[in-house]
């Protein structure tokens, strides 16, 4: 009988099944925190706005093309939710002089306002599930976040260099 744990056919050691499952699990309800900040205070924003929001907020100044890329979406739908943003003020872009058929996104401070609030937010959110944790047990948790993101660094280089 199959379970409702997402790991139907799939084969991977049950350690690594749990911790995909909780990370998973975490991530959601971090986000689902963070959203309510887009509820409470009626802005006029969709997920998929916020999440291009938030890539140009994390990787600073970026063109169409390389967020329709790190996103995974078509270039028409990038520019769609770009003008949108543009729109409510959340973000500028420019024509690159080097290339004109290249725009250049760059965060407003109305967008880092609403970035800034969402993830003052979602730490509060942290701080609240980890205040019954042992404080030893939340600084090593903590390292090896740290290991797991160096190396998702280190991937993320490697694949904007091969692409």
């Amino acid at each position: 009988m199959e379970g409702n744990d997402g790991f139907s056919g799939v084969e991977a050691p049950s350690k690594y099944k749990e911790l995909e499952r909780s990370l998973r699990r975490l991530a959601a309800w971090i986000k689902a925190e963070g959203r309510k900040v887009i509820k409470e205070g009626n802005y006029k924003i969709t997920p998929a706005q916020f999440d291009v929001l938030q890539r140009v907020y994390w990787g600073g100044d970026s063109t169409m093309s390389n967020l329709s890329r790190r996103l995974g979406v078509a270039k028409s739908t990038i520019t769609g939710l770009i003008t949108k943003l543009k729109e409510a003020g959340y973000i500028e872009y420019s024509v690159l002089e080097e290339d004109h058929r290249m725009r250049k996104v760059v965060i407003t401070p109305k967008g880092k306002a609403l970035i800034q609030e969402v993830i003052r937010r979602r730490v509060l959110f942290v701080e609240r599930l980890f205040v019954t944790v042992d404080p030893f047990l939340t600084d090593e948790f903590r390292k090896v976040l740290r290991i797991v993101n160096n190396t998702l660094d280190v991937n993320e280089a490697n694949e904007s260099r091969t692409t």
